[in-house]
Formats: C-alpha cells, sequence, structure tokens
C-alpha cells in the first residue's frame, strides 16, 4: 500500500468516526430540545382534558431516554463519554494500524450502527424525521467506518 494511501485511510476512518460523534451529539441535543418543545406546547393548551393529557405527556418526557439494561443511552455523561471513546480511536487509527486498535473501532462503530438503526426505526414510529434523518447518516457513517477499520485490519501486517 502506497503512503499516500494510506494517508487517505487514515484520513476517511477517523473522519467518519469525528463526524458521527459530532452528529450524535447534535442528534441527541435535538431530540431533547424536540421534547421539551413538545411539553411546552402541551402547557400552553386548554385546562381541564388538556391538563390530564399534558400530566401524561410530562411524564413521557421526563423519562424519555432509549434505555438498554436500565441504563439511560441518553445521559450527558455517557454520551460524553461516547463522543470522547470516538475521537479517541479516531486519533488512535490516524497515528498507526495496530490490528487490535482497528478491531476496537470496528466493533466500536458496528456497535453504535446497530443502535443507530434502532434510534432510526424509534424516531420513524415517533414521527420525528429530522432526527430520523440525523440517525440515519450516523448509521451510515459508523458502518463505513466499521467496514473501513476491517478492511484496513485485515491488509495490516
Amino acid at each position: 500500500m502506497k503512503i499516500a494511501e494510506l494517508f487517505r485511510l487514515r484520513w476517511l476512518l477517523s473522519a467518519l468516526l469525528i463526524a458521527a460523534a459530532a452528529l450524535f451529539a447534535v442528534g441527541i441535543a435535538t431530540e431533547g430540545d424536540v421534547h421539551h418543545e413538545n411539553a411546552a406546547n402541551s402547557e400552553a393548551g386548554e385546562h381541564g382534558e388538556a391538563s390530564t393529557q399534558v400530566e401524561h405527556e410530562q411524564t413521557e418526557v421526563e423519562g424519555t431516554g432509549e434505555r438498554i439494561l436500565g441504563i439511560n443511552l441518553e445521559s450527558t455523561p455517557l454520551v460524553a463519554f461516547a463522543v470522547f471513546i470516538s475521537v479517541a480511536l479516531a486519533a488512535a487509527t490516524w497515528r498507526r494500524d495496530d490490528k487490535l486498535i482497528l478491531l476496537a473501532t470496528a466493533l466500536f462503530a458496528a456497535a453504535f450502527a446497530a443502535l443507530d438503526v434502532a434510534e432510526f426505526s424509534h424516531q420513524i414510529r415517533e414521527s420525528a424525521p429530522t432526527i430520523a434523518l440525523i440517525a440515519a447518516i450516523i448509521a451510515l457513517l459508523h458502518v463505513g467506518a466499521a467496514a473501513l477499520a476491517e478492511q484496513r485490519r485485515a491488509a495490516a501486517p
């Protein structure tokens, strides 16, 4: 593999991981804004029947967040950690072609791609097309990163 080609592959893999991390953070922030906006709009509605509906929606908004094994995947510390890991893997794969780092990158990206597809499906059911589009783009970025990391790992000496 030529040095120029290796540089492009390293750049591409790092760019995919960083772009996915940035969009992930934007998507989480956007989703939170949408939930809070819906609750505020409901509070401005009529009293009586509407107040019961507002209480129900507020309970839903307060309880939002994707949970797997009881862990809120949209909590701020977890989001920050995921972004940090993504940027750290981008930096590590940029610097060298270590098979273990490339394997970890491929597994990380593939796992996040699966979660992104689940989020896409969830947002379609919730009629949130903007967030669904962000989730779909992130899923494609993660699939690309996983495939590229695996390809580089297989080609590494």
